[in-house]
């Protein structure tokens, strides 16, 4: 067994910085009611104790390289020690920040199967003992690469993906991230609401005469070009705002395949290297709305069963904890997908799968749905407007919206059982096909609703390790019953014959 080994010397500044952060609403309420002055009162309130806090946590934690497991100390009056086997380790990702890029540290975050969270949270250690660390960890895996047969190695450090800025600035126009700034703006905002009052923004607004007064002397076609223009306006924006996001968050977006392993880096500000082993990718989404086939492009995301793997695009170190899923690739030329999935699941052949539609009368069903969502909406037409003509219009319009939905989802909606694993594809408007490898499939579910045994129909629903809260990994609806049989007993039969590997 190694050594015990502690932090990096300047561990406690970061924890301190941590602490401090986490109060900085308050510190800022007290200062400003103090009139500024009472610095002394806040260092003793607030800073002194995060300071005392870090250093005595630099103090007692330790951590050791044993030969086949990560030993992790600490604790001051319940002391822990928590024992994590190098097989159970999912993912070995850092967060560094302009200071700790200065400073040649980074916050580790050691992530297993076993939760939500990180499994152990190292704030902070140097890039050599890192190194160090990964390279203990990944030593069998490492090994395990070296001895595959040559049609499936890569190179020791192969670049798979690179996005430059101009693939950012699609990336930006296709997603709406542009609403997380407004929304952290707003709320920043409404903080500082005692200080700053909105209404004084709109005050001059509020006066119902001038309103009534406006929009008497304004015509109906030039309310109509301005309402249009200040839509147009707030949506360029917002999609103004999501490039500007994508461009710091995931400015030089780099993806490696590493000795079996998948290494992600991005950022401008706070740098992020997330380490993952391909072998255990649970499974895999591709997502395209409009916007991405306008651009030939697509998006890929990858789910594992670590814990805090959280959606790149967020960025800060805690965000979205609970999250299994993280980007592969934000956004790929469409073109580059089938060789994408090769350098990183080289067994998935996607270019090779052949799709078996749903049933023929699913549309149908699916029609069934919207009408009576349609009648509703008729029905409270009726009840707010009491004209004729505003139902019927309502009534005509959405039955034919809800016809060539129906007709399309069920036109786009279709499986594939390959050697390999299953792949399903739904939607039309935004259109996502997701891919499940047989060796990672825990549970497969032949479900049947009242409405489905009517029909003579039933859904077929898989889930992998660490699968979603809400839905399935894969749920293929609106299968002939016997049709479902067939399919739910071929995944059984085929996931027996693989070995089940995290």
């Amino acid at each position: 067994m190694s050594e015990e080994r502690r932090l990096h010397p300047l561990s406690w500044l970061f924890a301190t910085a941590q602490s401090v952060r986490g109060l900085i609403v308050p510190l800022i309420v007290l200062l400003l009611a103090s009139g500024g002055s009472n610095y002394e009162l806040l260092a003793a309130v607030f800073v002194i104790p995060a300071t005392a806090s870090a250093v005595l946590q630099y103090i007692v934690f330790r951590y050791q390289l044993a030969e086949d497991e990560l030993i992790v100390r600490d604790g001051v009056l319940t002391r822990r020690e928590r024992h994590i086997p190098y097989a159970r380790i999912q993912n070995i990702d850092l967060v560094r920040n302009p200071l700790h890029r200065m400073l040649n540290v980074a916050l580790v975050r050691i992530e297993t199967a076993s939760g939500d969270k990180p499994e152990a949270v190292i704030r902070v250690l140097s890039i050599d003992a890192i190194d160090d660390m990964r390279s203990c960890v990944f030593r069998d895996r490492r090994d395990a690469a070296s001895q595959a047969p040559a049609t499936t190695q890569h190179p020791r450090a192969d670049i798979v993906l690179q996005l430059g800025s101009p693939e950012l600035m699609r990336l930006g126009i296709v997603s709406n991230k542009g609403l997380v700034v407004v929304s952290a703006a707003l709320g920043l905002l409404w903080q500082q609401g005692q200080w700053w009052d909105p209404e004084d923004l709109v005050e001059p607004y509020l006066d119902s005469e001038w309103v009534a007064e406006t929009l008497s002397n304004t015509p109906v076609a030039t309310g109509a070009i301005a309402l249009a223009l200040v839509v147009l306006g707030a949506i360029l924006v917002l999609r103004v705002l999501s490039i500007a996001w994508f461009l710091v968050q995931l400015h030089g977006f780099t993806l490696r395949r590493r000795d079996g392993n998948i290494r992600a880096e991005y950022g401008l500000f706070t740098k992020i290297s997330r380490s993952i082993p391909a072998s255990r990718v649970q499974s895999l989404t591709a997502i395209e709305s409009p916007l991405h086939r306008w651009f030939g492009r697509q998006s890929i995301e990858i789910r594992t069963v670590g814990g805090g793997g959280d959606d790149p695009s967020i960025g800060p170190e805690n965000a979205a904890p609970t999250a299994k899923s993280q980007w592969l690739a934000p956004m790929v030329a469409t073109a580059r997908v089938p060789e994408l999935l090769k350098e990183v699941l080289p067994q998935v052949e996607i270019e090779a799968v052949t799709w078996t539609p749903i049933a023929k009368r699913a549309w149908l069903r699916i029609l069934r749905r919207w009408l009576v969502v349609v009648g509703g909406g008729a029905l409270l037409v009726a009840v707010l407007s009491s004209s004729w003509t505003a139902v019927l219009v309502w009534s005509a319009s959405g039955s034919l919206i809800s016809l060539a939905h129906a007709r399309l989802y069920a036109k786009h909606a279709g499986y594939s059982l390959m050697p390999w694993g299953i792949a399903f594809k739904s939607g039309w408007w935004d259109r996502t096909t997701k891919i499940v490898r047989y060796s990672k499939i825990q549970t497969i579910e032949r479900g049947e609703t009242p409405f489905d045994r009517r029909t003579g129909m039933a859904s077929v629903r898989i889930d992998t390790a660490g699968a979603e809260r809400i839905g399935h990994t894969i749920d293929i609806p609106f299968l002939d019953a016997d049709v479902a049989t067939a399919v739910a007993q071929r995944i059984s039969d085929e996931s027996s014959q693989h070995a089940f590997r995290w």
